[in-house]
């Protein structure tokens, strides 16, 4: 919401966080082992498979390009250890990951977590008032999308603003 996006801004603004722009697994692999307080991943969700969604109310393909196209369901997973592997290394032991995802790749995302020692501390769904309709009809409309919250380890003490939380949410949990 829009509270969310000012208070990001805010954020940003004060020099407390810091975007970088390249290759996750080759920017990953030369930062400084746990460097990071938190990551926010918004891997590939291998759609890119020939299908269609509704656009502005045209049909339009989901292919989004060769970095979106699934490698199969072992080799989607393999990419996931890796650079879930790659995270884990450079978060604090504090720190904590956010990933975003769909039920073309959650699953295979939340079992890596598992795999690799995170602590998942919750799920949340993203509801998505605006989604496009199915038009195959076969299916349930995709409105929403999956982010997993997780920790780097089961001994991690992550940090939850539970009031300013509630503050920017007009007192809603």
């Amino acid at each position: 919401d829009l509270t969310s996006i000012v208070a990001a801004r805010a954020w940003f603004a004060q020099g407390d966080a810091n975007l970088i722009l390249g290759d996750a697994i080759e920017v990953l692999a030369d930062l400084p082992a746990e460097s990071i307080d938190c990551i926010f991943a918004d891997p590939p969700y291998n759609l890119s498979n020939g299908g269609i969604t509704c656009q502005a109310g045209r049909m339009v393909s989901v292919d989004k390009g060769e970095w979106d196209r699934s490698s199969g369901v072992e080799g989607d997973h393999q990419f996931a250890l890796t650079w879930l592997s790659l995270c884990r290394r450079v978060l604090k032991a504090n720190g904590t990951l956010w990933v975003s995802g769909t039920s073309h790749n959650i699953y295979s995302v939340g079992f890596a977590l598992q795999e690799l020692g995170y602590r998942i501390l919750n799920d949340i769904t993203w509801f998505k008032t605006n989604a496009p309709p199915n038009l195959s009809c076969r299916y349930f409309t995709h409105s929403h999308e999956t982010i997993l919250w997780a920790a780097k380890s089961t001994r991690s003490k992550h940090v939850f603003n539970y009031q300013l939380m509630r503050e920017a949410n007009a007192g809603r949990q």
